[in-house]
């Protein structure tokens, strides 16, 4: 995985010259990244390493808890289906945990970012 956002970040430089002041430039969507080799030993460098290259991680994953999810993500995003009344349809539930300590050490205006609710219309 390390190799693999270096190898990114130096095509991404090699076609364009960036300069930019921006903490992450870059996003890699990653599907089940926590496997067998979830531990923290395995993670740590891999995540350090997208922090120093500019890389926001966003993965999708089927497990709902652990503590590699806490522990890296500070906001996470749960998706459930649960049945309808009627047995041919379902209805998507979703949830939104803010991981509230990261964001008052590291970003705390990002913090009333996330937590404000803002209705929007459809049409």
């Amino acid at each position: 995985m390390t190799l693999f956002l270096g190898l990114l970040k130096y095509v991404a430089e090699k076609k364009q010259h960036q300069k930019t002041n921006m903490k992450h430039s870059r996003v890699v969507i990653l599907d089940n990244p926590f496997g067998k080799a979830s531990s923290d030993h395995v993670l740590s460098p891999v995540f350090f390493v997208a922090e120093q290259l500019g890389f926001q991680i966003i993965a999708l994953t089927a497990h709902a808890e652990g503590k590699f999810l806490r522990d890296y993500f500070p906001v996470i995003y749960s998706c459930k289906l649960r049945e309808a009344k009627q047995a041919n349809k379902q209805i998507v539930t979703t949830e939104k945990w803010l991981h509230h300590a990261y964001f008052r050490d590291h970003e705390p205006e990002a913090l009333e970012r996330l937590t404000e609710k803002e209705q929007m219309s459809l049409f």
